[in-house]
């Protein structure tokens, strides 16, 4: 008990050295007190003005030469000014401490609110009949975050390390398009693609401009402006098209192009066209097949018969995280929008539930990051991004599409 009198005691003396200089600044500081000062200031300047109408008479009588009446009306007029900048001084002061007067009980309620928040504080968090926490309770808990820790600091460390090797011998073989291919994915990798840009663009020219190349190289300008097809990504996309080259990427994120642009109906068919022209163990391609879907709900789009192809199962994966199915989706294109809003939450919210019971699903939880951005909710796409790199934290290959995923959608990636 004794200790909570002394704290009590201290909040007090503490709160009342604050206060009491406002609290007697406020009842010290008469509004209404004659201000002598001013008063007296006012008269020096009638006699000062007096003083320059008396040397005009002093002129005219005879007494004072012209140059000693400069003189004397510049030493006046001085004054004068002097004068008047003094009353102009005193009146800004006299309003400042209004105002301040103004504020003192504003400060004074502001303290009295603080040392509430932190009494309330104290009581939740810091009161001596408060349990330990010792840290020999939390050894296995300190221990599996410094591991993580550790782990990921390792791999970073070797993966660099990897770069830097590989980066110098390419230094002396140049030539080596392999080299500047598998250069490039490893900066991607590390989430660096800026420094990429530049790996493939390497490719690119030594390889006479291949289609396959200046895909790789659109990829990194996208993921470079957080998933943005700009017109530099887009005019490699649409050379590497006319090369012949096959590489998904192209109608992919040429299909990206157009949605961003606001045509969503054109990206689906490119994409449609993409998946039904796709071998059926692509491993894109239950990514792509999610953000048909997932566009076509959003936008209200019958794509019902479009697709011809089945994609692949995924192992250990329950068949209802694939989506929608055909009825769904001709159901939700006759919806309104508020109602097609509700399908979505909901699929999101059961997608989110079978993913926390059965978290070792690559395409489920990549669909579910999408989910989240297309319904416009970026703290839980962020926090789904990282569950799913923690949770496949040793396939590098799988973090690489997870970190480009997040690049094209606008994720902050780690």
């Amino acid at each position: 008990m004794t200790i909570w009198i002394v704290l009590g005691a201290l909040t007090l003396l503490v709160g009342g050295y604050i206060l009491w200089p406002l609290w007697r600044g406020n009842t010290d500081s008469a509004p209404d007190a004659p201000d002598t000062d001013n008063d007296e200031l006012q008269r020096d300047l009638a006699v000062y003005r007096d003083q320059l109408a008396e040397i005009d008479r002093d002129i005219d009588r005879g007494v004072l030469t012209t140059e000693q009446a400069d003189a004397a009306r510049i030493e006046v007029q001085r004054r004068i000014l002097s004068t008047d900048q003094r009353i102009q001084s005193r009146s800004l002061s006299g309003e400042a401490m209004a105002h301040v007067s103004r504020l003192r009980p504003v400060v004074a309620v502001f303290t009295l609110v603080l040392l509430v928040v932190g009494i309330g504080f104290y009581i939740n968090l810091g009161r001596p009949d408060l349990p330990d926490r010792p840290i020999a309770s939390r050894g296995d808990e300190i221990m599996a975050a410094r591991q993580a820790r550790d782990v990921d600091s390792n791999r970073t460390t070797a993966f660099n390390r990897a770069v830097q090797d590989l980066s110098n011998r390419l230094l002396e073989n140049p030539d080596d398009l392999k080299g500047w291919e598998l250069l490039g994915a490893s900066l991607m990798a590390l989430g660096r693609a800026e420094e990429a840009q530049t790996a493939f663009l390497e490719a690119v020219k030594r390889s006479g401009r291949d289609g396959d190349y200046l895909a790789m190289y659109a990829e990194s300008v996208i993921r470079a402006e957080n998933g943005q097809v700009n017109v530099i990504a887009r005019g490699a996309l649409e050379e590497a098209a006319k090369s012949g080259s096959k590489d998904p990427r192209i109608q992919y994120f040429l299909g990206l192009a157009d949605a961003q642009n606001g045509n969503v109906a054109a990206a689906i068919d490119r994409w449609i066209m993409l998946v039904n022209a796709a071998p059926a163990d692509a491993s894109w391609l239950p990514m792509v097949l999610g953000r048909i879907e997932e566009s076509a709900i959003a936008q209200g789009i019958d794509i019902a018969g479009r697709i011809t192809i089945t994609p692949p199962m995924v192992s250990n994966t329950p068949s209802e995280t694939n989506g929608p199915n055909r009825e769904e989706m001709e159901a939700a294109a006759e919806m309104t929008p508020e109602q097609r809003q509700e399908m979505i939450l909901g699929m999101v919210s059961q997608l989110a539930d079978r993913l926390n019971e059965n978290p070792d699903n690559p395409e489920g939880w990549a669909r579910l990051i999408r989910a989240y951005a297309v319904i416009n909710n970026p703290d839980m796409a962020q926090q789904a991004y990282d569950t799913a790199r923690h949770q496949f934290a040793d396939n590098s290959e799988l973090l690489a599409q997870f970190s480009s995923l997040a690049a094209e959608l606008g994720i902050p990636v780690n």
